[in-house]
C-alpha cells in the first residue's frame, strides 16, 4: 500500500533518517501542501517550450539565462528550468543552487532535504558523482506506484528535441535508471512560513578588475535582519556580515577571467534567508599560458603552479611555487620548490601575482616571473614589481625583485590593467617581459591599448619601454577586455612577437566574430598589428571569443609558432561538457584558417575547469598542449585537480592522456588555488 507523507516540516528534520531506509513505497501530497502542487502546476504549464520560453528560464536570482548565445542553448538548462520554478515560491537558501544539476544535489546535504521518497515538488538529480550530475528534473506527480517528472531540456523517446517535457515511470527507486540515467535522489524545497528579509546587492555589475566593493541594503520581513553573506557561483565567499551597510571587499583577481554570478544572502534572525544577485565579468588580466618553460634544462618542457595557501592565523599570505617536471612519457610528482612561509620570507599574496617564465638570463633553464600587486599609494597612484625566481637545475633561488614603478619614478602603474607574457623580442637569447596594459576609455568613447616592454640585461630588467599604443598611432580603437595575448615567433626569424584573439562581439545577425592578430618584432620595436583572420571575412561560421582559451606553440615543428585554441562547444542535453582544441597554422606571413584537431566526442570535456599551457613535453622538437584540469570538491571533502597531455604528432594529436591525478594518492589540490606558470 502506498504510504502518506509526512507534513514537510516533518519531513525536513528526519531526512538524515530517509536517505538511509530502504524505499517501501510511495508517499502522497498532504492536502494543504497546496505550493508543491502549484510547483507541479507551473512545470508543466510549461511544458514543449524551449530554452527561450518567456525570455529564458532565468530566475532572476542563481541560474543563468538559459537563452544567452549558443543558438539560444548556451549551456544545458535542466537546473535553469528546475531553479525558475522553484523561485516562484518561498524557498530557502536559493544562493546556493546555480545552472549545474549537481547544485541540486548539494542544496539537499546542507538543508537536510535529500530524501530517498519522491514527493511533489522534489527536485530528482540522475547520475551525481563528486559534485557532478547528468540531469535534474521535477517531480509532478507520485500516485499509485507511478512517479511524474517534468523537466527542461529533456530528449526522452518521446521528445528527442531537448524541450520541457512530462513524462511517468514506475522506475523511481534510487539507483534506477528510467531514461538511462541512474536516479541518486530526491530533494526536497525548504519553504519559508515566515515573510522573508529582502536585499539589494551593490558594487556588482559590468566588468570589473580588483576589488569591488561589495554592499547591501535590506529590509526585514517578518523578522528583523540578522546578517548577509556573499557568494560567487554559488560558494559562500564572505563569512555572516551583522552590520549595516554590510560591506565586503571581493579580490575578482582570485576568479579567473569571465563571467561569475555574484550573489548575496540576507538572513533574519529566525533563519528565514532572501536573496539577490548580479553578473559580472572579470578582467585582471589572467596570463594566458604560452610559456613553453624547461627548469631542469634538459630539453623537454615542464609545468610550474603558483599555489594559494591562503591566509596564516598572524595574517601572513601563504604562496608555493610547485613543479611537475616532464620525464618524456608523462610527468613527475609535482615538488614544491619554494613557499615563503617556509622560506621566512614574509607575506605574499597569490591574488596579487601574475606568473609567467622564460630564460632570463639565457643559461638555458627557464625561470619564474611574478608581476606583482602592490596596491593604491597614499598619493592615489598604483605601485607594481616585477620578481623573478632564477631556476638552478635542481630548484630556484627565492624570489628578487627586478623592477617596481615606485623606485624607478616612472609613475603610476595599475597592475589590474596589464596583461603579462614573456618572449625574447629582440633575439639575443634572454627573454623579456612584454605587458599589454589598460589605459581605459577616452574622451571621444574610443578606447586606448599599449605594449610595453621590459627588456632583460641577463641580471635585471631595464625599465619598460612603450613599444605601441592605438592613439598614437592613429589606429582607431582598441579594447584591452577584448584581447587574449599570446607570444611566438610567428614569423620564423628569431624574435618572439605577439599575438592578439579580438573580441569583435556579437553581429547583426546573431552570430560573433573574433579576430586573429599579431604584432611582429622588428628587434627594436613592434610594427603596427596586422589581422590575419576573423571568422566572417573568412566565412567559416561564428566564432565566440567568450568561448575561447587560447594559447601557442610550434605545433607541427616547422621552425613557426601557431595559435591554439580550446573552444567550449557548451553541453548536451545530459549535461556533457563538449570542448574543441583547434590550430591556426603560421606560414611565416599568415596564418591558415583554423583547423579542428580533437573534440571530445561522447566523453565530456568542460573548458571552463581547464587551464591551458603548451610545451615540448617529450623533447622531440613538436609542441604539445597541456590542460590542468578541476574536478572540483569531492564527496570526501577533498578538491581533486588533474594534468592531461594532448601530444602532437605534427599534423594534429593524439586524445588526451591524463598524465597526474591527484586523487591517485596525492592528496587534495585545489584547482581554483593553482596559477598555471
Amino acid at each position: 500500500m502506498p504510504t502518506t507523507a509526512l507534513p514537510r516540516t516533518v519531513r525536513t528534520g528526519l531526512a538524515s533518517l530517509v536517505v538511509a531506509a530502504a524505499l517501501t513505497g510511495l508517499a502522497t501530497l498532504p492536502a494543504q501542501a497546496n505550493e508543491f502542487t502549484d510547483m507541479a502546476t507551473l512545470a508543466k504549464s510549461q511544458n514543449g517550450n524551449g530554452p527561450c520560453a518567456g525570455g529564458g528560464y532565468d530566475n532572476g536570482l542563481n541560474q543563468n539565462n538559459s537563452c544567452d548565445g549558443h543558438g539560444g542553448q548556451s549551456h544545458a538548462w535542466c537546473a535553469d528550468f528546475v531553479g525558475w520554478v522553484w523561485s516562484h515560491y518561498n524557498v530557502q537558501g536559493q544562493s546556493v543552487l546555480t545552472d549545474a544539476a549537481a547544485s541540486f544535489y548539494q542544496y539537499g546535504q546542507k538543508y537536510g532535504t535529500l530524501s530517498s521518497t519522491p514527493h511533489v515538488g522534489d527536485a530528482v538529480v540522475y547520475g551525481y558523482t563528486n559534485g557532478w550530475a547528468q540531469h535534474v528534473a521535477l517531480v509532478t506527480g507520485v500516485s499509485d506506484g507511478v512517479v511524474t517528472i517534468t523537466g527542461g531540456n529533456q530528449g526522452h523517446s518521446v521528445n528527442p528535441e531537448g524541450m520541457v517535457s512530462t513524462n511517468s515511470t514506475t522506475s523511481y527507486r534510487v539507483g534506477d535508471a528510467p531514461w538511462g540515467q541512474r536516479i541518486s535522489g530526491y530533494i526536497s524545497p525548504k519553504l519559508q512560513q515566515a515573510t522573508p528579509p529582502r536585499v539589494t546587492l551593490s558594487g556588482a555589475t559590468g566588468t570589473v578588475s580588483g576589488v569591488a566593493n561589495l554592499t547591501a541594503t535590506t529590509s526585514a520581513g517578518t523578522y528583523d535582519v540578522a546578517s548577509v553573506q556573499y557568494y560567487v557561483d554559488g560558494e559562500a565567499v564572505s563569512g555572516k556580515i551583522t552590520k549595516a551597510p554590510y560591506a565586503y571587499d571581493l579580490d575578482t583577481s582570485a576568479f579567473p577571467d569571465g563571467k561569475h554570478i555574484v550573489s548575496a544572502e540576507v538572513t533574519d534572525v529566525n533563519g528565514n534567508t532572501g536573496a539577490s544577485r548580479s553578473q559580472i565579468i572579470t578582467s585582471n588580466g589572467e596570463a594566458t599560458s604560452t610559456f613553453h618553460a624547461d627548469f631542469n634544462g634538459d630539453g623537454k618542457g615542464d609545468i610550474a603552479v603558483l599555489y594559494d595557501y591562503g591566509q596564516e592565523a598572524d595574517g601572513t599570505f601563504h604562496t608555493g611555487l610547485w613543479t611537475y617536471l616532464s620525464n618524456g612519457s608523462g610527468f613527475n610528482q609535482p615538488v614544491k620548490v619554494w613557499d615563503n612561509v617556509s622560506a621566512n620570507a614574509g607575506s605574499w599574496n597569490w591574488d596579487r601575482s601574475k606568473v609567467t617564465t622564460g630564460d632570463f638570463n639565457g643559461d638555458g633553464k627557464d625561470d619564474v616571473g611574478i608581476l606583482y600587486n602592490n596596491g593604491e599609494q597614499s598619493d592615489g597612484g598604483y605601485k607594481t614589481a616585477l620578481w623573478t625566481l632564477t631556476s638552478t637545475g635542481t630548484g630556484f633561488t627565492g624570489p628578487s625583485k627586478k623592477w617596481d614603478n615606485v623606485t624607478a619614478g616612472t609613475g603610476s602603474w595599475n597592475w589590474n590593467r596589464s596583461k603579462v607574457t614573456t618572449g625574447d623580442f629582440n633575439g639575443d637569447g634572454k627573454d623579456d617581459v612584454g605587458i599589454l596594459y589598460n589605459n581605459g576609455e577616452q574622451s571621444d568613447g574610443g578606447y586606448k591599448t599599449a605594449l610595453w616592454t621590459l627588456t632583460s640585461t641577463g641580471t635585471d630588467f631595464a625599465n619598460p619601454s612603450k613599444k605601441w599604443d592605438n592613439v598614437s598611432a592613429n589606429f582607431g580603437s582598441w579594447n584591452w577586455d577584448r584581447s587574449k595575448m599570446v607570444a611566438g615567433d610567428f614569423g620564423g626569424d628569431g624574435k618572439t612577437d605577439i599575438g592578439v584573439l579580438y573580441d569583435n562581439g556579437e553581429q547583426a545577425d546573431g552570430g560573433y566574430k573574433t579576430a586573429l592578430w599579431t604584432f611582429s618584432s622588428t628587434g627594436t620595436d613592434f610594427a603596427n598589428p596586422s589581422k590575419k583572420w576573423d571568422n566572417v571575412s573568412a566565412n567559416i561560421g561564428s566564432w565566440n571569443w567568450d568561448r575561447s582559451k587560447v594559447t601557442s606553440g610550434d605545433f607541427n615543428g616547422d621552425g613557426k609558432a601557431d595559435v591554439g585554441v580550446l573552444y567550449d562547444n557548451g553541453q548536451t542535453e545530459d549535461s556533457r561538457n563538449k570542448s574543441a582544441l583547434w590550430t591556426f597554422t603560421s606560414t611565416g606571413s599568415d596564418f591558415a584558417n583554423p583547423s579542428r584537431k580533437w573534440e571530445s566526442g561522447t566523453g565530456s570535456w568542460n573548458a571552463d575547469t581547464s587551464k591551458l599551457t603548451a610545451g615540448d613535453f617529450d623533447g622531440d622538437g613538436k609542441t604539445d598542449v597541456g590542460v590542468l584540469y578541476g574536478y572540483g570538491r569531492q564527496d570526501d571533502g577533498t578538491n581533486r585537480t588533474g594534468l592531461w597531455k594532448f601530444s602532437s604528432t605534427g599534423t594534429g594529436f593524439n586524445a588526451p592522456v591524463m598524465s597526474w591525478d591527484s586523487a591517485a594518492g596525492f592528496g587534495s589540490w585545489n584547482w581554483k588555488a593553482s596559477k598555471l606558470g
